[in-house]
């Protein structure tokens, strides 16, 4: 494996770790309180605005845990994969706005899934299992570059590498029995 994979690894390790944390706080059916969807049940023109499986705890367990894991990488700190200085970096802002994005850039898909009629957890069209793998990504790059501007090279990368990554979860979903399928 080159370095430019092992580094967009790294910027994203946070974002891995509160995903893992999500599946094993799922399967175990931890925080059941926070199981509230985000649209608090609401319609718009008939329909859910996000559907039931945007909830509260998936969006604070992912920005939360992404928030908590990204300081442990000044702890173990690996120069050679930092794309900026870590040991300098506000690394909780780093990994809130890595969460965070994460968390946000899933709500569009859900909102334009519901207008056509896709059930929560559908597939849908060829786009949107597309958008599906890179939606999160996107938004949090779009967030993080709040902290650092990432060269178009780190977007490239990761978009193709994180959607691998994604994919790679969504399988463990899968085994787990907590998703359908893959895509």
């Amino acid at each position: 494996m080159t370095a430019e994979p092992l580094r967009v690894l790294w910027l994203a390790a946070p974002v891995i770790v509160a995903a893992l944390v999500h599946i094993a706080v799922i399967r175990l059916r931890l925080l059941p309180g926070l199981v509230v969807p985000l649209d608090g049940g609401a319609d718009w023109r008939g329909a859910r605005v996000l559907g039931d499986n945007k909830t509260w705890r998936g969006a604070l367990v992912m920005t939360l845990v992404s928030t908590a894991a990204a300081p442990l990488q000044q702890v173990v700190r690996l120069p050679a994969l930092e794309y900026f200085d870590y040991g300098r970096a506000n690394l909780a802002l780093v990994g809130f706005l890595l969460g965070l994005g994460f968390v946000l850039g899933e709500l569009p898909n859900s909102f334009l899934k519901r207008r056509l009629g896709v059930a929560p957890g559908g597939r849908g069209s060829a786009l949107f299992v597309v958008l599906d793998q890179v939606d999160s990504i996107v938004a949090a790059l779009a967030l993080l570059a709040l902290a650092w501007p990432p060269p178009l090279a780190v977007w490239v990368w990761v978009l193709v590498l994180c959607s691998g990554v994604h994919m790679a979860l969504n399988a463990l979903f899968v085994v787990l029995g907590l998703k359908e399928r893959v895509f």
